[in-house]
């Protein structure tokens, strides 16, 4: 075997591996044109009685997530051959406000107050302007300590010989389940007095399969989807543990203190 015949075999098994990488770079201009909605259903019984106490919800100034959506690649594997060549990349996403249609805190905010007014015997009223209450009123102050979402694409590609000398190109794309990391710290006071004060979280993971794509555009599209689902329910988790709790004191508060 000459010298070029070596050469020319060396091409034909690397052409492959630079045509066909997939950087994280890449991965993420694709992310940056997407946008996905949080959201939120209410399922909590309905509170029948007349809600007579009235809570102030303070501004929540503070999401502790970071802005813009990551895309680092964790694994890949390359195999390519003359009559067969193979691309697998495994890449994480870590979901970002700036791939939501709202920011988070906003979200949180609509959320408390559509679980609050519907399933508890309180008025919660959203005081994000700091406009004056009366000094004996309820306030409910928010913290987000924690709010990671992520998720994970894993890309392959394999391509074989085919009719005519045309390659067969066999993609398998996959997404798997995205996973939530939140926790929330409420405060719920009156006058002088601490009510309740709790830091509530979970670690939320959907339990749906692996789902499969053709394209790498579609599949990005799904993860940010599933991501923001995943937040949406890790959420409404939580909004719910503080609604019942709120519910709770308030209703064992006596009548003098409404």
């Amino acid at each position: 075997m000459d010298m070029k015949t070596h050469h020319l075999l060396f091409i034909l098994i690397a052409l492959p591996l630079f045509c066909s990488c997939r950087s994280s770079r890449s991965m993420l201009r694709e992310i940056q044109a997407l946008k996905s909605s949080l959201y939120y259903e209410l399922t909590s019984p309905i509170y029948q009685e007349k809600a007579d106490q009235t809570v102030y919800l303070d501004f929540i100034d503070y999401s502790n997530m970071d802005y813009y959506t990551s895309v680092k690649r964790k694994k890949s594997a390359y195999i390519p051959l003359l009559l067969y060549n193979y691309e697998g990349e495994l890449f994480h996403l870590r979901l970002g406000e700036s791939s939501l249609t709202q920011l988070y805190r906003e979200f949180l905010t609509e959320a408390l107050l559509t679980e609050c007014n519907s399933s508890t015997c309180c008025h919660l009223i959203d005081n994000q302007k700091g406009k004056m209450i009366p000094d004996s009123a309820y306030r409910l102050e928010v913290t987000i300590r924690k709010n990671e979402t992520c998720g994970r694409i894993k890309l392959n590609q394999s391509s074989i010989p085919w009719f005519e000398g045309e390659m067969l190109e066999v993609v398998n794309n996959k997404i798997r389940p995205a996973a939530s990391s939140l926790a929330i710290s409420i405060r719920l006071t009156q006058k002088e007095d601490c009510l309740l004060d709790k830091t509530y979280s979970t670690e939320y993971q959907q339990t749906t399969k692996a789902q499969r794509f053709e394209d790498s555009p579609s599949a990005n599209a799904a993860c940010l989807d599933d991501m923001t689902e995943c937040l949406s329910m890790a959420t409404k988790e939580i909004v719910e543990e503080i609604s019942r709790d709120i519910h709770l004191i308030l209703s064992l508060q006596p009548k003098s203190r409404h």
